[in-house]
């Protein structure tokens, strides 16, 4: 009897871990729907149509795992990104640092998450071994990530910042390459003077060819730990943000989150503010007061 007892209490135990199972473990708490839009741009180094078919899966996962609503759409064109943004019809935006500065105002993003590097992506600007720094401009030749928005504003504002003028009027001379590797490989053959790339692009580089240690000691530094993310609208309710974002930590772990992220060779992402953001808007606002008074300079008689 005792036997036929326990073999029933197990039947119902496992039954109602079944049902359990089956239904939504999480609603959302509002009628909310997370919207995402993806800027292209920042797969600029990346197979696209392989990052289309992550984010898509992911997003399915989002829906039927975690039951957060959602959508995705990919944009090419910032405009109809920005205009997206402002109709509503998408209200979290993945993209880098730059366009969220040039395009959006801090008050009009909240709660998102960010790409988690092993090591920074700080900006280093490496000169020759001896070379004797920044301090002699003129001439010179600088090997620097091609498309990148960062890369270009602080080179801009470094020659700003020492001459006074724009750097093509300096001159420098800019070599756009397609990534790290490139841009230290050309200094460490004498192709260029100087290289700016990003710190973790240049450590896994010189894990491939420790060689390119040699090639150049380090100038100026710009401090920043990633430059890609995404934000939702501070339209949307900080409950719903809560709900959507609870998945972030833990994405690594998940088949479907561990696929998207090999996609776009990031070890993790985790949760951010639009705070993060600081050192980007202070970078474009320094450079365009510097700019504005160097042409000030150049209307005077």
């Amino acid at each position: 009897m005792r036997a036929w007892l326990r073999w029933q209490l197990r039947l119902l135990l496992s039954t109602l871990l079944l049902s359990a199972s089956l239904q939504p473990a999480w609603a959302a708490p509002t009628a909310e729907t997370a919207r995402l839009g993806m800027y292209m741009k920042i797969a600029r180094d990346l197979n696209r149509s392989d990052v289309r078919a992550a984010m898509e899966v992911w997003n399915e996962e989002l829906v039927r795992k975690f039951q957060v609503p959602s959508t995705v759409r990919f944009y090419s064109d910032v405009d109809v990104l920005r205009h997206d943004f402002d109709t509503g019809q998408i209200n979290l935006v993945i993209a880098d640092a730059m366009t969220f500065v040039r395009h959006f105002k801090a008050e009009e993003l909240a709660s998102g998450f960010t790409a988690k590097l092993p090591t920074s992506a700080s900006l280093l600007l490496l000169g020759r071994p001896g070379g004797g720094g920044i301090s002699q401009l003129a001439g010179k030749t600088i090997a620097r990530l091609e498309d990148d928005d960062v890369s270009s504003t602080y080179l801009e504002t470094l020659c700003l910042q020492r001459t006074g003028k724009e750097c093509a009027a300096v001159p420098v001379t800019f070599v756009a390459v397609p990534n790290n590797h490139q841009a230290v490989s050309r200094l460490l053959f004498k192709q260029v003077d100087f290289a700016l790339v990003n710190q973790h692009g240049y450590e896994t580089a010189i894990e491939l060819n420790p060689q390119l240690r040699k090639a150049g000691e380090l100038v100026e530094k710009l401090s920043f730990e990633t430059q890609f993310f995404g934000f939702f609208n501070s339209k949307v309710s900080p409950e719903f943000q809560r709900f959507a974002l609870r998945t972030i930590d833990t994405m690594h772990l998940e088949p479907r989150g561990r696929q998207m992220l090999d996609v776009f060779k990031t070890d993790r992402v985790t949760k951010a503010e639009p705070i993060v953001l600081k050192p980007f808007y202070q970078l474009e606002r320094e450079y365009r007061e510097l700019k504005a008074d160097a042409r000030r300079k150049e209307r005077k008689p």
